[in-house]
C-alpha cells in the first residue's frame, strides 16, 4: 500500500494552520505598535502646542511725573488693568514676572528691586502704583514714598517707562512720561528798588550801533543704538524713515532690518505710540529726540534706536 500522498497531503495541512495561527499573532503586534506610537504622537502634540501657545502676560499701564522731595523727581507708574505680576526676583514660582527699565537721556536702566522697599508685598496687581526713584547707584523700585533715602535727581530730558514680562522676555507697555527737569531751583520774584534817573549832560559824542552777535545752532548728538538680551546673531539694526506731511506733522516709518513684529515709539516732547507707521503732530518747532525701541516675539533681544529730528 502506498502512504505517501496521506503523508505529504498531513504535511501541507499541518503547515496551512500553523500559518493561520501565526497571521493574527503578528496582526495583534502590530495593532499594539501603531496604538502606542499613535498615542506618543498625540501626547508630544497636545503638551507641544500647550507649550507653544504660553501666553504673555497683559498690563494696561500708565506712569506720571511726581515731585517725591523740595526739588527731586521720580515717576510714577500704576497698574490700570490687567495680569497679576510678582516683582523681579521676589517669587520662583512667578506665572509672570515684571521687569522695569528707565530710558533717559541717552541710556537704559534695569530698575533694581530691593524687598526692603515694597511695603505692601511682592505682587504687583491692578490699582496698585509703584514709585521708581534714582539713587547714586542706579534706579529703584518702591510702593511707599516714606520709604524713599537719598534720592538724587534724574538726569534733565525726556524719558520713558518700559515694563516687561521677564518671565518670557517680552515688552509689554512702553510709557513717555514727558520731560524730566533735574534738580528743580525754587524761583523767586525779583525786588526792585525805586530809582531816580541820573540827570546827565547832553554829550555830542558820536553813537555806534551795536552789532547782534550771530547764534550758532547747537549741535545735536548723532544716532546711537543700543541693546540688550540680544545673543550673537539676533540682534536689530533698528533704523526709521521721517516725511513732513503738514505743519510740524510728520510721518515715520521703521526701516529697522530684519523686520520686528514690537515697535515702540518717543517723540521727545512727550507723547509716544506703536506700530510700523505712525503720525505724529508738534506743538511747537525745534529739535526732538526720537526712540524707536524694537524687538520679536519669543526672543529676549530688544533695540533701541535714539535719534534727533529737527522740526520747523
Amino acid at each position: 500500500m502506498n502512504i505517501r500522498p496521506t503523508i505529504r497531503s498531513q504535511k501541507t495541512h499541518s503547515k496551512r494552520v500553523i500559518d493561520h495561527a501565526v497571521t493574527p499573532t503578528v496582526s495583534i503586534i502590530l495593532i499594539l505598535f501603531l496604538v502606542v506610537a499613535l498615542a506618543g504622537i498625540i501626547y508630544a502634540l497636545i503638551f507641544g502646542l500647550a507649550s507653544s501657545v504660553e501666553k504673555t502676560a497683559y498690563v494696561a499701564t500708565d506712569a506720571n511725573i511726581v515731585n517725591i522731595t523740595p526739588g527731586i523727581q521720580a515717576i510714577e507708574v500704576m497698574h490700570r488693568n490687567g495680569d497679576v505680576m510678582y516683582y523681579e526676583n521676589q517669587s520662583p514660582d512667578a506665572q509672570y514676572e515684571v521687569r522695569f527699565i528707565i530710558d533717559s537721556g541717552d541710556s537704559s536702566s534695569v530698575v533694581q528691586t530691593d524687598p526692603s522697599l515694597l511695603s505692601t508685598g511682592s505682587i504687583w496687581s491692578p490699582g496698585k502704583k509703584v514709585i521708581i526713584f534714582k539713587r547714586i547707584d542706579g534706579y529703584y523700585l518702591t510702593d511707599d514714598t516714606s520709604l524713599i533715602a537719598n534720592p538724587e535727581a534724574f538726569p534733565p530730558g525726556p524719558v520713558g517707562i518700559r515694563v516687561i514680562d521677564n518671565t518670557h522676555d517680552q515688552l509689554i507697555a512702553y510709557k513717555g512720561t514727558g520731560n524730566i527737569g533735574g534738580t528743580l531751583t525754587p524761583t523767586t520774584e525779583p525786588t526792585t528798588e525805586p530809582t531816580t534817573p541820573p540827570t546827565t549832560e547832553p554829550t555830542t559824542e558820536p553813537t555806534t550801533v551795536p552789532t547782534t552777535p550771530t547764534i550758532s545752532p547747537t549741535p545735536t548728538p548723532p544716532p546711537s543704538q543700543s541693546c540688550i538680551n540680544c545673543p550673537l546673531g539676533e540682534s536689530f539694526s533698528v533704523a526709521f524713515t521721517s516725511e513732513i506731511i503738514g505743519p510740524r506733522t510728520i510721518r515715520f516709518k521703521d526701516a529697522s532690518s530684519p523686520q520686528p513684529n514690537i515697535r515702540a515709539w518717543t517723540f521727545g516732547d512727550g507723547g509716544s505710540d506703536t506700530g510700523e507707521i505712525v503720525v505724529y503732530t508738534y506743538s511747537t518747532s525745534g529739535p526732538y529726540k526720537i526712540t524707536l525701541t524694537v524687538k520679536k516675539n519669543n526672543s529676549p533681544c530688544t533695540c533701541t534706536l535714539t535719534q534727533w529730528i529737527t522740526v520747523s
